[in-house]
């Protein structure tokens, strides 16, 4: 009955103490120091040379950036606005990431069901390596707040009135989409996609998610 008591769910094993300590001080800083520094055959070779540990580290950075996505607008957001947060609302905000990250994936894997026979869990990287584009996403709002001014709620949930506060900024933002681009061509040519092909449709699938979720965001947030 001991031993019983003892036995993990995949689930527990996934988040248990060992695996983040090693996510977190091994996985996640070669991950960052190779998509930044070497950003194109870097990118390229962590989607040709998966392991077994891509399916435990992709799932444990796609957590950690919902995770960041429930915390971080508290700190985005200042002033009296701050109290009309509730955690349902926060919870949403990690959801709409999640999702953006999903439908990055899926989308990924139906471009390569086309030519090949992709595996899902694989394709979780690619989701969670635009994952980071997202986190970077947050650390210029920190930094708008800081230089420009509070943000609220109401310009989050904005993103014309959001372009309109980041003004210079803007550049980064581009930085931002151009580094998610990055990783959706380097998925392509790590699965054998034309190199033409993988640098036209890039730009446009992450478009496409970006629209996708903003219109199931819509139903999220104004249901």
């Amino acid at each position: 009955m001991e031993h019983e008591a003892n036995i993990q769910t995949p689930a527990e094993k996934l988040i248990s103490r060992e695996n983040l300590k090693e996510f977190y001080r091994e996985q996640l800083p070669n991950l960052l120091k190779t998509v930044f520094l070497n950003p194109i055959a870097g990118t390229y070779s962590i989607f040709k040379h998966t392991t077994h540990d891509t399916y435990k580290n992709s799932v444990l950075l796609i957590l950690s950036t919902m995770t960041l996505y429930f915390m971080m607008p508290l700190l985005i957001i200042g002033g009296e606005m701050r109290s009309l947060i509730s955690f349902s609302m926060l919870l949403r905000f990690s959801l709409v990431a999640g999702l953006f990250i999903l439908l990055i994936s899926a989308i990924s894997f139906g471009i390569k069901s086309v030519s090949g026979k992709p595996v899902f869990k694989n394709e979780l990287l690619t989701g969670a390596l635009c994952g980071i584009g997202l986190i970077l996403l947050l650390i210029v709002l920190l930094l708008i707040r800081f230089f420009v001014g509070d943000l609220n709620i109401f310009e989050l949930m904005n993103p014309m009135g959001l372009l309109r506060r980041i003004g210079f900024m803007l550049v980064f933002v581009l930085y931002i989409f151009l580094f998610m681009v990055n990783v959706m061509q380097q998925s392509l040519k790590a699965s054998g996609t034309n190199d033409a092909v993988s640098w036209y449709i890039s730009p446009v699938t992450i478009l496409l998610a970006f629209y996708l979720t903003s219109k199931i965001a819509q139903e999220i947030f104004l249901p």
